[in-house]
């Protein structure tokens, strides 16, 4: 590269830069007299309107200007609104004010044209864009293409062109720290960042390959339902964000954010891509754990999320909950309506305050007397209307009596303000009906709350009756006080099949990241609430490290049982963790042989490997690998294979060690997902790592590590390390 063209580059920078806080001195100069002026506007607006209601035309007359000053208040608030957008906009730009350019020629005879990328678009005053949206249609040609001809698409038509350039920037405000020529664009920050370390041919054919096939998965609207599978440090999780961002634009027409919902495994998870999307130029969309998701959808108490990690981390299998995970299971629950169609011991007394008020005597009359449905969700239903009626009935029916008429005239005037919002004014009979009416209504509003809310059905009888059914004895819950997650599913299961359907926020879009930890009720009940949708999952098979996993071929079985297609696509290249940690967890891949890790980065430094004897041992070893630290602001974070190892290191620590050291203490479950430049990792032994796994919890957490790995460990290292 010639330094004129540096020099250029560094020049349109400036030009760019200048604009930028140039419109931000603007827009905030803009805002910060809006309130003032807004406050002045409606004086001046109220002082020019005249209120005259004496006769029919001066109503009218009144009516047109406060119509009018209405759209002028409304029309204030539009630009306003418009304003801080752009003000967000610029300040994202701000940071880094593009990523890439690509120099077309549109085969027209006129000059070549330089179109400058970034994650929002930005004009001048006389409307020259400077910077083009990476998802608007022009930047199709800086991502799927490669130098030469090619065409992009705007409104249906197809415009053939000629690449002549593709150029990707590394800028830090208004600084131009380096810039490259390469075939095809990286959009990874991580992948971007090897590529600068290593420049070479054979590393740009690489990250090339490795962006290609990532822009696959990104761009593809051609299948509804996606599957990846990719070994760790593959950027999932990158490939999955970018895909959100680039559906929110494409289809921008017919979806918002809110017509998309993230599965993250873990809160803190949720917390480390909290910032992703708005990175890119999105709010982020709903963002939930499987276990958060669950308790939004269902009326009972549910296990926190640190009991059941403890709990799906443990070796042990509970037969139960493999019973209630299984797809044999759920389609069991979808076919017991003959259970309970010719009984109705599942139905409860509704009360208030201990007394019954509908007794199931009363409910199962009703019960009984609708038409007798081949469904047992059609016959609640039913009932379920029948029982409203009833109910409303009886409420006015009460009103009318004249000991609630004689309740509402001895009530103070403190008592009426509070059932009424108001003190009563006359006495007549239709005034008293109104008042009985809305007093027994909020007297009984959990009666009637209880109707809808199907508080007259045991769902517990529901669930122990289909178990017994399935198994021939009683089921028997893991804790007295609350429900775990797989009994949550199969109560909603329950419910959404047998009881009534749940009513979800329609979303278009569902992406699930750790697919593989997902059980197939869980997943039954995710295409069941949202049928209409499109999924992308992404995981690993060899990330499996929890007693509660499905396999990829069961999951690609689960769409196909239901008539639903999925393209699967496998991610093999390992860009995120140095060459020398990548080709360690590289030798504990256990499952799809065919999956072999490419490690993409230069070596690095070397793990290092150090044994113990006793926690006293483990204290010193942990301060010498805090010492050893690549930089001074560097963090060590260290991993455990579950909670109860992370007590013993915290238990082993002086409150004074663990400030002064800094080091974070995670276990692996919750460390899933996530990635950190130093890792030490505790008591990877023999006796500690020795089943298939563990091996596969060994692999998750040596693949957390992107620069420095310390293996620690009591008596031998497993097999599969030596």
């Amino acid at each position: 590269m010639s330094i004129t063209e540096k020099q250029m580059e560094e020049q349109y920078l400036k030009k760019v830069y200048t604009k930028l806080l140039e419109t931000k001195e603007e827009l905030e100069e803009l805002l910060d007299n809006a309130k003032q002026d807004g406050i002045n506007s409606l004086h001046n607006m109220t002082s020019d309107v005249s209120l005259n209601f004496e006769n029919i035309t001066d109503n009218l007359d009144t009516f047109a200007v406060l119509e009018m000053k209405n759209r002028e208040i409304d029309q204030m608030n539009i630009r306003l609104q418009t304003a801080t957008t752009l003000l967000e906009k610029v300040k994202r730009l701000l940071a880094a004010p593009y990523f890439g350019k690509i120099t077309v020629d549109f085969l027209d005879d006129e000059e070549l044209e330089d179109f400058y990328i970034g994650i929002n678009n930005f004009a001048d005053e006389s409307s020259n864009n400077l910077i083009y949206d990476w998802r608007s249609p022009i930047a199709e040609l800086f991502y799927n293409n490669t130098i030469g001809p090619s065409s992009y698409s705007v409104h249906d038509n197809t415009i053939d062109v000629a690449i002549e350039n593709r150029r990707q920037f590394i800028l830090e405000k208004d600084q131009l720290i380096k810039f490259f020529d390469t075939s095809i664009a990286i959009q990874d920050d991580v992948l971007l960042e090897a590529l600068e370390q290593d420049s070479t041919n054979e590393m740009k054919d690489i990250t090339s390959t490795i962006q290609q096939e990532q822009n696959v998965i990104i761009r593809d609207t051609k299948n509804k339902n996606i599957l990846v599978n990719g070994i760790a440090g593959s950027g999932k999780t990158s490939t999955i964000m970018q895909r959100i961002a680039y559906l929110l634009y494409l289809y921008r027409q017919t979806i918002t954010v809110d017509n998309i919902l993230i599965l993250s495994p873990n809160r803190k998870f949720i917390e480390y891509i909290s910032n992703v999307l708005p990175s890119l130029g999105e709010r982020n969309p709903l963002n939930l754990t499987m276990l958060q998701f669950v308790e939004r959808i269902s009326s009972v108490e549910i296990e926190n999320e640190q009991v059941y990690f403890q709990r799906i981390s443990g070796e042990a299998h509970d037969k139960n909950a493999d019973i209630l995970r299984s797809k044999e299971y759920v389609a069991h629950i979808k076919q017991s309506d003959d259970l309970f169609l010719s009984t109705d011991a599942f139905l409860k007394d509704l009360k208030r305050k201990g007394k019954t008020i509908i007794s199931k005597e009363k409910i199962a009359e009703i019960y009984h007397a609708t038409p007798d449905y081949s469904r047992l969700i059609d016959k609640i239903q039913a009932t379920k209307k029948q029982l409203s009626s009833y109910w409303e009935g009886r409420l006015l029916k009460q009103a009318k009596s004249t000991e609630i008429q004689n309740q509402i005239l001895s009530l103070s005037e403190e008592m009426q303000q509070k059932y009424f919002g108001e003190i009563i004014s006359e006495e007549t009979e239709n005034k008293l009906y109104f008042y009985g009416k809305k007093l027994l209504r909020k007297r009984y509003r959990s009666i009637t709350k209880g109707i809808e809310e199907n508080a007259w059905l045991d769902i517990g009888f529901f669930f122990d009756k289909i178990f017994e059914a399935y198994e021939g004895h009683s089921y028997s819950f893991m804790h007295t006080d609350t429900y775990t997650l797989d009994e949550a599913v199969v109560l909603q299961t329950i419910q959404h099949n047998l009881i009534e359907k749940i009513e979800v926020e329609p979303m278009r879009f569902i992406l699930i990241d750790e697919v593989q930890d997902y059980t197939p009720a869980q997943l039954s009940l995710l295409f069941d609430l949202f049928e209409k949708s499109a999924f992308t999952m992404v995981g690993d098979e060899n990330q499996a490290i929890f007693n509660s996993s499905i396999s990829f071929e069961k999951i690609e079985a689960a769409f196909d049982e239901r008539g639903l297609s999925v393209q699967r696509y496998d991610l093999l290249y390992s860009y995120r963790s140095s060459g020398s940690i990548t080709k360690v967890f590289s030798k504990l891949a256990t499952d799809n042989k065919k999956m072999d890790i490419i490690p993409i980065r230069k070596d690095g430094a070397e793990p290092v490997f150090q044994q113990f004897d006793s926690m006293t041992d483990f204290v010193g070893l942990l301060k010498d690998s805090v010492q050893q630290l690549d930089g001074t602001d560097s963090k060590l974070t260290v991993i455990t294979k579950n909670e109860t190892e992370v007590e013993t290191i915290k238990a082993a620590l002086t409150d004074s060690e663990l400030d002064s050291l800094k080091v974070t203490i995670l276990p692996i479950s919750l460390s899933k997902g996530l990635e950190f430049d130093h890792v030490l990792l505790y008591d990877v032994s023999a006796e500690n790592y020795a089943t298939d796994r563990e091996i596969k919890i060994l692999y998750t957490a040596i693949s957390r590590a992107m620069k420095q790995l310390f293996v620690t460990y009591r008596k031998e290292l497993p097999t599969l390390l030596r």
